[in-house]
């Protein structure tokens, strides 16, 4: 359990040395710090959400609202930093969704030393994680 353990770390730190998570944190310490394009960001996903909802709904959205939301989608669209954060963020959101795949569905046959029952213990489960 523990070289699980320990490959789950080394995976995690290999994730942090990636050039993508470099520049995902970098941008989200600048959204951050950033408070026009934050509140523009949060506003927009609000917006949104609620847009849905009611149009999964069935609720009717008025044509003022439709075209509030399209100026709101636009000046979204003209802020670089946002559209740059966005962009990586999903990069990154990818990437870990591929990582959760493939630790889900592992390709070939299964390590024998990676089992829950500590070698020389006398079959005792490990419960001390």
């Amino acid at each position: 359990m523990e070289e699980i353990l320990n490959k789950a770390n080394e995976l995690g730190l290999m994730v942090r040395g990636t050039d993508l998570y470099r520049r995902y944190e970098e941008l989200s310490v600048k959204m951050d710090a950033d408070d026009a394009a934050k509140k523009l960001l949060q506003e927009y996903a609000r917006i949104s959400e609620e847009l849905y909802a009611r149009e999964t709904s069935g609720s009717p959205i008025e044509v003022d609202e439709k075209r509030n939301f399209q100026e709101l989608t636009e000046k979204v669209s003209q802020n670089q930093l946002i559209k740059e954060y966005i962009a990586t963020q999903s990069y990154f959101l990818n990437l870990m969704m591929q990582i959760q795949k493939i630790i889900s569905e592992p390709v070939g046959e299964p390590v024998d030393q990676a089992r829950i029952i500590k070698p020389n213990s006398g079959g005792k489960i490990i419960t001390d994680f």
